[in-house]
C-alpha cells in the first residue's frame, strides 16, 4: 500500500474514532436534532454548524473536559477556546468527507476500528470492573514482607581491591612498592592484573565489590574481613593479612551502610507490586474467560504457511502525533489504575511490569 492511501486511511480510522467517540458522549447531532434546539433555544445552544451536523455547546463543553488539566487551563481566552473550536470542526469536516469517500468501509478503517473497539471493551470489562475488584490484604502484605526480608534487612557491605600471593616475602616486597603510591588505585589495579594470584579477582585489578563480612570470610578467611571491615577511610591502603590460601594486600574503595526497612516504611511499595500482580494474573483470567466464551481454533498448518515479505514498505515516516484534539478513546484506560495492565499485541493496553521494591 502506498504512503498517500496509508495516510488517508490513518487519517479516516481517527475521524470514524472520534465520530464513535461523539456518538458516545452525546457529540455533534444531526440537522433535525439540530433545528430542534434553535427552536428551543435559538444559536445559544449551538457554537457551530459543519455540514448537516451541529456541534452544540454542551458537546463542545465536554471536549475541553476532555483536555488534561494542564492544557485545559490555557482555554480560559476567547481567541483560545476558538482556536480549539476550530480544530473540532476541521476534525468533524474530514469526518464527513471520509463517509462521503466511503472510507468508513474501507478494509483498513473496519480493521483500525476493531483495534479500537477491542480497546472499549477492555477498558469497560477490565479497567472499570475487573480492577475495582482487587484488594490487598495487610495479611497479604505482611507475607511478603517476610518472605522477601533480605530485600529490606542487609547488613553492611564493603568493597575492596586485593592482591594475593602465596609466598609471603612476595607480599612484602609488593607492599613496599605499593606504599609511596598507596593513594594511586590504578598502580594498585596494574599490579594486581600482573601478580595477583586470585583468579577471581585478577583480571578485573582485585575488584571485590561490594561485599558483607560474611561473605569476605567464606571466601578470603575471618581475618581478612576483620582488617577489610575495620578501616575507616576509603582510598588507604591496609595492612598485610595472611588469611585463607595466603597473604593479602588491599584497599578500601568504598563503604554501604546497612539497609533495615520496617514494614511500616515499604507497606506502599508492597502494596504496589502485589496489586500489579494481581493486576496481571486478573487479567490473563479475563483474556481466557473471553477466549473460551468466543471460541478460538487455531490452524498451525495455516499459520506456518504465511508468508513474510522483508520488502513490504512500512511507512515509518508517517507522523505520530496528530494535529486535532486527541480523543479520549484513544487511550485504553480512563484512569492510572489501568496504566500498567498486560494485553496482547493489539489491545493497546501495556504489558505489566512488576515495579521495585528495592531503594
Amino acid at each position: 500500500m502506498c504512503k498517500g492511501r496509508f495516510v488517508i486511511v490513518v487519517l479516516a480510522v481517527a475521524c470514524l474514532m472520534v465520530a464513535v467517540e461523539c456518538k458516545n458522549n452525546g457529540g455533534t447531532k444531526d440537522s433535525s436534532n439540530g433545528s430542534a434546539r434553535l427552536q428551543a433555544g435559538g444559536d445559544a445552544g449551538i457554537v457551530a454548524r459543519v455540514g448537516d451536523e451541529v456541534i452544540t455547546l454542551d458537546d463542545f463543553e465536554k471536549q475541553l473536559e476532555m483536555q488534561n488539566p494542564l492544557v485545559r487551563a490555557r482555554y480560559k481566552s476567547l481567541d483560545q477556546k476558538k482556536k480549539f473550536l476550530e480544530s473540532l470542526v476541521e476534525r468533524e469536516a474530514m469526518v464527513q468527507e471520509a463517509k462521503r469517500l466511503g472510507l468508513d468501509q474501507d478494509p483498513e478503517v473496519l480493521h483500525g476500528l476493531n483495534r479500537l473497539l477491542a480497546r472499549q471493551y477492555v477498558n469497560k470489562e477490565f479497567n472499570e470492573k475487573r480492577i475495582k475488584q482487587i484488594d490487598i490484604s495487610d495479611e497479604q502484605i505482611e507475607q511478603y514482607y517476610q518472605e522477601n526480608e533480605s530485600r529490606y534487612h542487609v547488613p553492611e557491605k564493603v568493597r575492596v581491591h586485593l592482591i594475593r600471593y602465596q609466598d609471603k616475602k612476595k607480599a612484602e616486597n609488593a607492599l613496599l612498592t605499593l606504599r609511596p603510591n598507596q593513594k594511586d588505585l590504578q598502580v594498585f589495579m596494574r599490579l594486581a592484573r600482573e601478580t595477583s594470584e586470585d583468579a577471581a579477582t585478577k583480571r578485573i585489578g582485585g575488584d571485590t565489590h561490594y561485599k558483607t563480612h560474611a561473605q569476605l570470610a567464606e571466601t578470603y578467611g575471618q581475618a581478612f574481613a576483620d582488617a577489610a571491615f575495620s578501616m575507616q577511610e576509603p582510598n588507604t591502603l591496609g595492612k598485610l593479612v595472611e588469611g585463607k590460601d595466603g597473604y593479602y594486600l588491599f584497599r578500601l574503595a568504598g563503604r554501604q551502610s546497612a539497609i533495615d526497612f520496617p514494614l511500616e516504611k515499604v507497606k506502599g511499595q508492597i502494596r504496589t507490586t502485589l496489586f500489579a500482580r494481581a493486576r496481571a494474573d486478573a487479567y490473563k483470567s479475563f483474556i481466557e474467560e473471553v477466549k473460551e466464551r468466543v471460541g478460538i481454533k487455531v490452524f498451525e498448518e495455516a499459520v506456518a504457511k504465511a508468508k513474510v515479505n522483508d520488502d513490504a514498505e512500512t511507512p515509518f515516516d508517517i507522523p505520530r502525533k496528530e494535529a486535532l484534539p486527541k480523543s479520549k478513546t484513544e487511550s485504553p484506560s480512563t484512569d492510572d489504575s489501568a496504566k500498567s495492565q498486560p494485553a496482547e499485541e493489539d489491545h493497546g493496553v501495556k504489558e505489566v511490569k512488576e515495579e521495585a521494591t528495592e531503594k
